[in-house]
């Protein structure tokens, strides 16, 4: 179920700073229409936003576009050790409003922000050269408060080693037909479902949703179909032992023939094979690095971390 949430504000302003000290975040899918950057330290798991997903280390710093679902699922450590997220929420339109009123030095900012389509992952020298901002986030007030923010947003477009999850570039604009279409999309792709169904959830014709996904996503509405339930299935593969012809069925595949052929021809790799590379609980057994994992488009899979549920 993809979860609608809902944000405070810090002070009133539209920005909101969360800092949390907890034992692990569970799998929980959700959106909002704020940005969200996200800074994890001595965790370890999995990264879920829009289509991608990537296994991350001790240390993570990610930014999720407006709108977009994800979630964190991170592993507990066996000794117990705490994992300390902050999470900063703000608004596209807060921060046009400074640049136009009194901080026309964000316009650069945004302008790399309206570049951004699913998100970005930033670098370990990025994560290293902001951690003491973030630390002065969490105990400044007032200006200095301000201030670590701005430091904050002045450092990520100058990350050469960012990765843009979805691409980088100018995003069209939104489409109120194609959302609905995506949301229903979303919301039912483990069942059957025809073009007709879909144009009737965007309330529009079957020849309009066609030039749509054509124009707007560069791809049919099979294809997409097609990417929603192998990245349910690639979630699947990492995070339980269920067997494969069951997983495929529950990630919307009646026919185990067709859901091994689309998977080897997305992941290159056969299911079982993924499973045995990527498994998280397989990958701490081999001892291999927490941060090394796969990173995947696998169309609209989407997650969130329980903190953003919390009041």
């Amino acid at each position: 179920m993809l979860t609608r949430e809902i944000v405070g504000r810090t002070f009133g302003q539209n920005w909101h700073h969360v800092d949390l000290v907890v034992e692990r975040s569970p799998f929980f899918w959700h959106y909002h229409p704020e940005f969200e950057l996200t800074l994890t330290r001595n965790g370890r798991g999995t990264r879920y936003i829009a289509g991608d997903v990537a296994a991350f280390g001790e240390l993570d710093l990610a930014l999720v576009g407006a709108g977009q679902a994800h979630t964190w699922n991170t592993q507990a450590w066996p000794d117990g050790r705490p994992q300390h997220i902050q999470v900063i929420f703000f608004t596209r339109a807060w921060l046009a409003s400074l640049a136009g009123e009194a901080l026309p030095e964000l316009t650069g900012f945004l302008a790399w922000l309206d570049g951004i389509h699913h998100g970005a992952s930033f670098s370990p020298a990025c994560i290293a050269d902001l951690l003491p901002a973030f630390d002065r986030l969490r105990h400044s007030r007032d200006l200095a408060r301000l201030s670590s923010l701005l430091e904050i947003f002045d450092a990520l477009p100058r990350d050469k080693a960012v990765r843009y999850l979805g691409g980088h570039g100018q995003v069209p604009g939104s489409d109120r037909r194609l959302d609905a279409a995506l949301a229903f999309m979303q919301a039912n792709f483990r069942q059957p479902i025809r073009l007709s169904d879909i144009a009737h959830a965007a309330s529009t014709s079957e020849a309009t949703l066609k030039r749509l996904f054509r124009q707007r996503l560069n791809l049919n509405a099979t294809e997409l179909l097609i990417q929603l339930r192998v990245g349910q299935a690639c979630d699947l593969l990492i995070s339980s032992d269920v067997p494969i012809e069951l997983l495929a069925e529950q990630s919307g595949f009646p026919n185990p023939s067709h859901f091994y052929r689309q998977f080897r021809r997305l992941r290159m790799l056969s299911p079982a094979q993924f499973r045995k590379r990527h498994h998280l609980r397989q990958a701490a057994a081999e001892g291999l690095p927490p941060t090394e994992g796969f990173r995947a488009r696998d169309g609209l899979s989407l997650q969130a971390p329980d903190y953003l549920a919390r009041p």
